[in-house]
């Protein structure tokens, strides 16, 4: 049978988290016993089993591969992770097939599968762990594909490597070879794309701006064109202070870290997690 592919499963998870949490009836709380007694159950036919950590929020997990000079992750940063999921009879049910960049949330979790935004947060850099997940804080009380309602899940993760919002701006300008026009001291990145001259617009100018706005990943969240007034409220900073710079029929490349953009909130439809840095392809016309 087809396994999930990760977009799908949070997508999931986030309603079977809230199906689960809302649902307190006895079969639940016999299902979370039963899920207690197939975790030590692993545990005791584990060669591991005795190094077990029980987490407070109701995860347990071993530490297979400790790194104790690795670096922690910080809540805003990108850590690149490994992972593959299974049923406790040994069933791949979840798998990323290369690696996967994540944000990390100051509060909740913004990508709906809990275990593995806690599950970040108890390793470091360099680390394996397998992590073993109770229903509530995997996929929920409801039946998804190849995973029954109220399963235990052991995630097999390793921890490959944690990016500021700077250095993951930076790996990208390295990636894509860019030839930066200018850098300001809040890591506002301007790379033109043609030259014009003349004065730059300042605050106060009305124009319109033909835009393409997307994550560093190259994906794209929005296009369109927008009228504004530069200095007033009508963008998001980073957006603002790029145009300023500019001149009219100018084109850019504009990336900007998440203080000057949607900070530690995300967009008010949620297409942009909160801790984002974002590019825009920008035309002043």
């Amino acid at each position: 049978m087809k396994r999930l592919n990760l977009v799908w499963i949070l997508l999931m998870a986030m309603v079977a988290g809230v199906s689960g949490c809302m649902n307190s009836d006895n079969k639940d709380e016999e299902k979370l016993a039963e899920n207690e007694a197939q975790i030590q159950a692993f545990l005791k036919s584990d060669p591991d089993g005795a190094k077990v950590v029980h987490d407070s929020t109701g995860l347990y997990y071993i530490i297979r591969q400790s790194n104790p000079s690795g670096e922690l992750a910080k809540i805003g940063e990108a850590a690149t992770v490994k992972l593959n999921g299974y049923l406790l009879d040994g069933t791949k049910v979840l798998s990323i097939e290369k690696d996967s960049s994540l944000s990390f949330p100051a509060l909740g979790y913004s990508t709906g599968f809990a275990a593995l935004e806690r599950a970040i947060f108890l390793m470091r850099t360099g680390e394996k762990a397998t992590f073993l997940i109770p229903y509530p804080l995997a996929f929920g009380t409801i039946d998804r594909v190849n995973i029954p309602a109220y399963s235990v899940i052991r995630l097999e993760l390793e921890f490959i490597k944690t990016r500021d919002e700077v250095e993951q701006i930076d790996d990208f300008l390295k990636l894509k070879q860019f030839k930066v026009s200018e850098r300001t001291s809040e890591n506002l990145v301007i790379i033109r794309t043609n030259t014009v001259t003349g004065d730059t617009l300042g605050v106060g100018k009305s124009v319109n701006v033909k835009y393409v706005g997307k994550f560093l990943s190259d994906k794209k969240f929005d296009e369109g064109t927008l009228s504004l007034t530069t200095g007033t409220s009508g963008t998001v900073p980073g957006f603002d202070k790029a145009i300023r710079r500019m001149r009219k029929t100018e084109k850019a490349i504009i990336i900007f870290p998440s203080r000057l953009g949607y900070k530690d909130i995300g967009s008010s439809n949620g297409v942009i997690p909160r801790y984002t840095p974002l590019q825009f392809e920008v035309e002043v016309q």
